[in-house]
Order: structure tokens, then sequence, then C-alpha cells
């Protein structure tokens, strides 16, 4: 019943939304944890021959290797690299490994929303899938068979990159030891890990991206922005779909499940996951909002178990329109929102 139920909570996100078109290459961002794992297996399960509803759409992974600003040494980090690699193989999906150094050798073009590559009207949902089955059937008319979504005989699975050279490294731990706060650290962590996937996406082809944040990080996220002064953006920054972007849609189908839904279904089906050290602090007590948050939320959540939720849902009814910007110079160019710099008279 729980693996049903959570099925299903998977594929009525998705659904509900119609957000992802028949057809369409997918990124998922995968880090290793236990949200994110048990996306990447859901996928694989609604992508298998036995699945009585497939999913239409064509995926790849994505995984970030940010060794060097969590204090891992080679050693540490070509093991890590080593496990991912084989978890990332396992899937028979197209795979990319990134290093969080390569941030720093993005072009200026990341810094902007990128433009859709038709200026037609987009198809609805539903001439999407009608078009998507007929091309199926012409397909299978011509192979004697139904084709089905898979991968292309030029998307396989690329080789292991290097790790990055010791001066690549020692500048980007420059630029993170310039920042003075954790919670300065966590944030452009965040902003470059972002940059990184939506590169990868916009040069490989990707639409849409899908994140594995659940209900519980999405609610620690929520009050984090609040505290931080980007009320403004919390739609955007917790909401389901992330269209700030421009060519590139970022969607978060793993909002409804809390963070012990996931752990009992990982380890209740054997879904693999990784430990990913955290950011290198010297303070031990509060070491971030992000984590005084997050200590906060849970503890209130062992008394009262309805608060998680409870923020989460008050977040479904706040409205993106705030963080949509009309023009260039009231956008962000870290975070691609629209800048708070309206005065009230």
């Amino acid at each position: 019943c729980f693996r049903e139920y959570f099925v299903h909570k998977f594929r009525a996100m998705l659904g509900k939304n119609r957000i992802i078109f028949p057809g369409e290459k997918v990124l998922l961002a995968l880090s290793g944890g236990a949200a994110s794992s048990a996306m990447l297996r859901q996928v694989q399960e609604g992508l298998s021959r036995e699945t009585a509803k497939r999913l239409r759409f064509i995926p790849g992974l994505i995984y970030i290797d940010e060794g060097a600003v969590r204090r891992q040494s080679l050693a540490q980090r070509e093991k890590n690299l080593a496990h991912m690699e084989t978890l990332l193989q396992a899937t028979g999906f197209p795979y990319h490994l990134v290093h969080l150094e390569e941030a720093l050798e993005l072009p200026a073009s990341i810094l902007q929303p990128g433009m859709r590559g038709s200026c037609e009207p987009s198809p609805s949902y539903k001439e999407a899938v009608e078009g998507f089955i007929q091309e199926q059937r012409q397909d299978g008319n011509r192979d004697g068979g139904i084709s089905l979504p898979g991968l292309g005989t030029q998307d396989v699975p690329l080789a292991i990159p290097h790790l990055p050279t010791a001066a690549q490294t020692q500048k980007l731990l420059q630029v993170f030891e310039a920042v003075e706060t954790t919670t300065a650290r966590e944030e452009l962590l965040q902003m470059l890990r972002t940059h990184l996937i939506m590169q990868t996406a916009r040069t490989r082809g990707y639409t849409k991206v899908m994140t594995g944040e659940s209900c519980t990080r999405v609610a620690i996220k929520l009050l984090t922005n609040m505290s931080l002064g980007r009320g403004a953006f919390v739609a955007v920054d917790t909401g389901f779909v992330d269209d700030r972007h421009g060519d590139v849609t970022v969607v978060r189908p793993m909002r409804d499940y809390t963070a012990k839904e996931i752990a009992f279904y990982n380890h209740f089906f054997g879904v693999s996951t990784i430990t990913v050290p955290p950011l290198f602090t010297k303070r031990r007590e509060k070491p971030s909002i992000r984590h005084l948050i997050e200590r906060f939320l849970l503890g209130v959540q062992e008394d009262f178990p309805s608060t998680i939720s409870t923020v989460y849902r008050t977040g479904e009814k706040l409205s993106p329109d705030p963080a949509k910007a009309s023009c260039e110079e009231e956008r962000c160019l870290l975070c691609l929102c629209a800048l708070d710099i309206a005065w009230g008279e």
C-alpha cells in the first residue's frame, strides 16, 4: 500500500500540472541524497515496460561534484565520483558529471534568462500528447512495432571527467573563503550549482530540469528566504514550477513528500544514497540561518506533526508575480528575480 501511495503521489504531481510534454528531454539534478535518489527511482519505474501508464519524457542525469568546498581530499573525491558514476551507469540514462570549479568559467550569458527557440505559441498539453502518439505510431509502422522514448545513439553516457587542477580548486576556495558567513556561503553554493545545471541543460538540449526538494526542504527554504529578506521570491524558489530562466524550466515533483516518507521508501525498497558532508564551518552551534530554521522546524514537528505541512501549504498560496521583471535593469544578476526597488509613497 505504501509503495502504491508513493508512486501515485509522484504521478499525480506531474499529471496535475502538465508541464512536461511527451518526448521532451528532462534533466534530473541528483545530489546523491535521499530525495533526489527517490526521484530517480520513480522515473526509472515510470519508464519501465511493466508500468501501465508510462512516463513519456526522455531523462538525463547530472551530478555536481562539490568536494572542494566540502573539504574532501582528492582520494575522497575520486572515490565518491567513482561510486556515483557506477550508480548513474546502472540507470542506462545519459549522465553528466560536472565539477563545481567549472562554474567560475561559465560564459556571461548564464546571467541572463534564455530565449525560447520558437516565436510560435507553444502547443497545449493535449495537442502535444496527440502529436506524440501519432509520431510513435508512424515510427511503429516503419519498425514493425511501437517505439517508445529512450536513449538515442548520440545520447550515450559520458566518460567521467578528470578532477580539476589545483589552481582551479584553489581559485574556488578563495571565492568561498572571501565570503564571511556560512549563510552567505550556502547561498553562493546554491547559485553556482544552479548556473551549472542551467548551462548543462542548454548546451545538451534539455528544456526541463527536475530537482528533488521534499516538503520538509521546501518548508525550511520558505522560512529561510523570509529571514534573508527574499520574501518576494518565495513562490519562485519553492513552487512546483520555476520559469525565471526562460528557455529552461525547473520543476520540483517531490514537493509533496516529507523527509520521513522518503526515508521509509528508500529503506524498504533498497534505494542507494550517498552521504554528503556539510560545508566547512568553525561554528558548531547555529552555523547558518538555514540550519537554525531546520533545527527549529524539526523540533516543533516532533510535538506538532502538522507543522511542516502547514508551512508548506501556506507557501502554495503565494503568487510568483512579485519575482517577475519587465526589463534587464530590474533583474538581479545572481538569481534572475526582480529587484525589490519599488518604493511606496
